[in-house]
């Protein structure tokens, strides 16, 4: 049975997610890099005797991916991205990274697995979206075996959306991204800020739609 713990951040990260099945975990974003030790122990602490297989970032932006160079090297871990999302990581871009904003500097990551509309990692599957709008990278994940979507910066619990005044945000996008996730079938949502929802993520889903409607 899949198992999701959030790991313990700092308040300039995204939501970090630990997903555990079978022995195996995947780790979905990483954070800014601004608090890696904390970061790094308390993924320690929630392994569980789990054997950590990767990262995969929902997108390009500092707030998630920051922290990848470091986990990747402390847990020699391969990083899953979308191709769209591995050509800034690459380049290091501070504009499409949203690095700027925080008055940080990123070290560019060659070594990148793109992803297509499905990743397997080890015994945990996952469908891969692209829902560009808020990133031109991000995508949206669905845990197969129990169809928990980890959602990046999409939509948020109680009516929010992504912003999309940043470099690569497009309204448009990210009206059609946010329109299609209308449709799929999901248990759970796990967003890239805030808190999560187990009992009605298309409700909140469907709140979220409505909020963007008025724009």
């Amino acid at each position: 049975m899949v198992e999701i713990t959030q790991i313990e951040a700092g308040p300039f990260d995204s939501n970090i997610f630990l997903v555990k099945d079978n022995g195996s975990a995947v780790l979905i974003d990483t954070g800014s890099g601004f608090y890696n030790k904390a970061v790094e122990e308390s993924i320690n602490r929630s392994l569980d005797g789990c054997k950590l297989m990767g990262i995969v970032l929902t997108h390009e932006h500092f707030d998630h991916s920051g922290g990848a160079k470091y986990l990747m090297e402390i847990f020699s871990l391969p990083l899953y991205c979308s191709p769209e999302c591995a050509r800034a990581m690459r380049e290091a871009d501070p504009n499409l990274t949203g690095s700027f904003l925080f008055g940080a500097h990123m070290e560019p990551i060659m070594d990148i697995e793109e992803i297509g509309p499905e990743l397997k990692i080890n015994g945990l599957e996952f469908d891969v979206h692209l829902t560009p709008g808020h990133a031109p990278g991000l995508v949206c994940l669905i845990e197969r075996s129990g169809k928990h979507l980890f959602c990046g910066d999409l939509v948020f619990c109680d009516g929010g959306v992504g912003r999309w005044d940043l470099p690569g945000g497009d309204l448009s996008l990210l009206r059609e991204s946010i329109e299609r996730s209308r449709k799929w079938d999901v248990s759970s949502l796990y967003p890239g800020h805030g808190r999560y929802e187990t009992k009605d993520p298309k409700g909140q889903i469907e709140l979220a739609n409505r909020m963007l409607s008025s724009f």
